[in-house]
């Protein structure tokens, strides 16, 4: 398949640029926590890449920035629509940057605001058809180069890999919010 071998080859020049010095994974627990910080920085810094970020919009055959897909993204989680408040929240920006963005994404026709019939004071915004097409695209492109990234993995692995993520996403989360009182 020639899109999946372009998408090995783009994950392969990805990962040879400057990568992380091995771990050694034999470490003792207290030496783990520095293996740990270590490969989060290596993943941090691999995870913004602009090349990366470029090739999944290619792949995805979609037009949008970081920021705009931030916000399709939590839409799509949520499901439903959202007050720009709850949005900005979710997201951890000022609420005037997210109404930018949310008046962006409209003009482009990927959500539409409504005023919330609780209060009148408040906007919800929602995904449109088209939206809800480019983050879904968008996903797909991520799920396939994530595929790529795993492929050498067992499902075992893959599946302890999910698990410990959301745990650690999930700890590192609640000890932000603590940070942010």
């Amino acid at each position: 398949m020639p899109g999946t071998q372009a998408a090995a080859g783009a994950t392969e020049a990805l990962a040879s640029s400057k990568q992380p010095p091995a771990c050694d994974l034999q470490a003792a627990p207290a030496e783990a926590i520095g293996e740990i910080g270590t490969a989060l920085y290596w993943l941090a810094r691999s995870l913004k890449r602009a090349r990366l970020h470029d090739f999944l919009l290619a792949q995805a055959r979609v037009d949008a920035d970081q920021a705009g897909l931030a916000v399709l993204y939590v839409l799509h989680l949520a499901g439903a629509n959202l007050r720009l408040c709850d949005l900005a929240e979710q997201l951890r920006i000022d609420a005037p940057a997210v109404t930018r963005k949310a008046q962006q994404l409209e003009r482009s026709g990927l959500v539409s605001r409504a005023q919330d019939q609780a209060d009148a004071r408040a906007t919800r915004i929602q995904l449109t058809t088209a939206g809800r097409r480019t983050i879904s695209r968008f996903l797909a492109a991520r799920r396939t180069w994530l595929t790529n990234v795993l492929a050498g993995w067992s499902d075992a692995d893959q599946a302890d890999l999910a698990r410990l993520l959301h745990r650690f996403a999930d700890d590192m989360h609640s000890h932000l919010e603590d940070l942010e009182g």
